[in-house]
């Protein structure tokens, strides 16, 4: 069983009212021809970067991001447009999923192998994305636009000291900071968490 340390992590769901701009500030522009779904994947997963203190994704990392609905509301919006005519070209664009991993290259400075996936069991996403990464790990994200929106990311690196003692948990519980490694098998995660006196070292 191969045990993961969370290097970064990004889990406020919500994020704030405010996020477009905080992006838009942190690039210097608002991304151009990306709608409000892949504009939220960036927002998470750069914070989640910061949090690793790390400036780009490495290339041999892998990038693995997860949705539920997708680019759902610029998808609708195509096909009222499509209703009267044809959808107009930024509308298509935004309502393609595929736009996501191009748009994260990008911005994270990443060239390596990556996925998006329609799933509707967060925790399973995660475990075969660390099935198939390397030792330079993975950075995945699970990312929705619905309601007030969602963006949680996790950073992972392999653990290559003594194995920390793990009990099952559910993926929700990955949002504590207490939480500081993760493995998977038999479909169930195991997490690990720091102790009082493990936070103090």
């Amino acid at each position: 069983m191969r045990i993961w340390r969370i290097a970064g992590r990004y889990f406020e769901d919500p994020p704030p009212a405010d996020w477009r701009q905080r992006l838009a500030s942190r690039l210097g522009e608002r991304p151009r021809r990306v709608g409000a779904w892949v504009e939220l994947a960036l927002y998470g997963a750069l914070k989640c970067l910061d949090s690793a203190g790390e400036t780009r994704l490495p290339d041999d990392a892998l990038l693995s991001v997860s949705t539920l609905h997708g680019p759902d509301i610029a998808l609708r919006a195509a096909l009222a447009e499509a209703q009267s005519g044809l959808p107009l070209p930024i509308g298509f664009l935004t309502s393609q999923p595929g736009q996501v991993l191009p748009a994260l290259a990008r911005y994270l400075d990443w060239h390596g192998e990556g996925r998006c996936l329609s799933c509707r069991a967060p925790a399973l996403a995660l475990q075969l994305a660390c099935v198939e990464a390397g030792p330079a790990g993975l950075l995945a994200g699970w990312v929705d636009e619905d309601g007030p929106g969602r963006s949680l990311w996790l950073r992972l690196l392999p653990e290559p000291g003594p194995a920390p003692t793990l009990v099952s948990g559910v993926f929700d519980a990955l949002a504590d900071p207490i939480v500081t490694h993760l493995a998977s098998s038999s479909a169930q995660l195991h997490l690990a968490r720091s102790t009082p006196e493990t936070a103090h070292d």
